[in-house]
């Protein structure tokens, strides 16, 4: 029986993966708990959602989509940066925003071109296209 678990770990790729999955498991949970008390929890969710209009971009000018994804990332984690200088400003509410203005972004950007910003967005999501 104890074989069944301990034989696996005769490879060193097994040895390798296991010890980066320890890693993984043990620096995630710390970085999980710190966004959680500070109150960021939001900010993975606005932030892919903001990156939609830069994917739409470069994909209308033929460009890198990463690199637009990128490019819109820094944008936005600038802004937000930004707006949470200002005394009255509230983290949560400036996080909702930028998510909202990114979702309108999108759908403005494939408003204008429906048929390849879809199957650039579907892309970008791993769905494959339409």
């Amino acid at each position: 029986m104890i074989e069944f678990i301990t034989t696996p770990f005769a490879y060193s790729f097994m040895q390798r993966g296991f010890l980066a999955a320890l890693f993984v498991g043990v620096l995630c949970s710390v970085v999980g708990v710190y966004i959680v008390l500070r109150g960021m929890a939001f900010l993975g969710d606005a932030l892919a959602h903001a990156i939609l209009p830069g994917v739409a971009i470069a994909y209308l000018f033929g460009g890198n989509l990463i690199l637009g994804a990128f490019v819109a990332a820094v944008v936005v984690a600038l802004g937000i940066g930004f707006l949470c200088q200002f005394p009255l400003a509230v983290f949560s509410g400036i996080i909702l925003d930028i998510l909202a203005i990114g979702v309108q972004g999108a759908l403005a950007i494939e408003d204008d071109k429906p048929g390849r910003v879809q199957s650039a967005l579907h892309k970008e999501s791993g769905d494959g296209g339409i």
